[in-house]
């Protein structure tokens, strides 16, 4: 696969630190400067982290709902609207999702309808040929798999009914009892996140959370320079700090207490204090 390098674009991205309070420019005008300069193929890639938003989008538009429509996903209302109808243009995964809802054949049917489509989708992002995406993916999906098992144990939940996919970490979340699920050696990370879980501050804990995926983002790139895995990683830590931005608003502070409340008593994957998705 041919690997292009984008010396003046990644040259050009601004420094950015997690605890950053104010973005230099909008998601919009990132969106686009990144369609301007990158390769078709490479700025695909970079949509496929935006599907994230579609997703929330979608239920919320099948469910009835009545949530907002959210900014900065690929699809637009009028497009969404159109495809619940007749699904024709949507990913494939999407597709899966809507024909397995319709006929109530759920991948899991103890999940709720937005964890059903967010293991489809990690399941196409697993599936991608660039190892970064694939990498960071099944970090993100063991990240969001061990506090759900947390929160599942601290609320007394079944946690067969929280978890995202079937592989060795959720087997051994749902046989043992341990912090660790007997998989230390395996999960350096499990570690990190039962100790950031013991602080009982929700912020706090979140803060931490993204301070732990953005050492994680530049683990994987040790080796990266110019390549579209820098320009991933850029977008990712660009939303993350844009969501800490928009929850310190003036006009964000009802909306940012409904999230904490949110957060204290949910375990769903893709809620609205993420990245992209509950935990990003």
């Amino acid at each position: 696969m041919t690997r292009r390098n984008y010396y003046y674009l990644v040259a050009g991205f601004p420094e950015m630190a997690p605890d950053q309070k104010k973005l230099p420019f909008s998601v919009d005008e990132l969106k686009q400067e990144l369609l301007c300069h990158l390769h078709p193929d490479d700025y695909k890639l970079v949509s496929h982290l935006f599907l994230q938003t579609d997703n929330l989008n979608l239920v919320n538009l099948m469910l009835k709902n009545g949530k907002d429509f959210l900014p900065y996903g690929n699809f637009d209302l009028a497009f969404l609207t159109e495809e619940l109808k007749e699904p024709e243009k949507l990913p494939g995964y999407m597709k899966v999702f809507l024909e397995n809802y319709r006929e109530e054949t759920p991948v899991n049917a103890k999940l709720s309808p937005e964890n059903q489509l967010t293991w489809h989708y990690y399941d196409f992002m697993l599936g991608q040929k660039n190892e970064f995406t694939r990498k960071w993916f099944w970090f993100l999906r063991d990240v969001n798999n061990i506090f759900a098992v947390y929160n599942a144990r601290k609320f007394s939940l079944d946690i067969e009914s929280q978890l995202i996919g079937e592989y060795e970490l959720t087997e051994s979340a749902k046989r043992g009892f341990s912090k660790d699920f007997g998989l230390a050696n395996d999960y350096p990370y499990i570690e990190n996140i039962a100790e950031i879980y013991t602080n009982t501050n929700i912020l706090e804990q979140e803060s931490a959370i993204d301070r732990l995926k953005w050492e994680y983002l530049d683990e994987l790139n040790t080796f990266n320079n110019f390549t579209i895995e820098k320009v991933l990683a850029f977008v990712i830590k660009f939303l993350m700090i844009e969501r800490w931005v928009q929850l310190e608003t003036t006009q964000s502070q009802t909306r940012f207490a409904e999230i904490l409340e949110t957060l204290e008593h949910s375990i769903e994957f893709s809620k609205d204090f993420n990245i992209n998705g509950k935990r990003s």
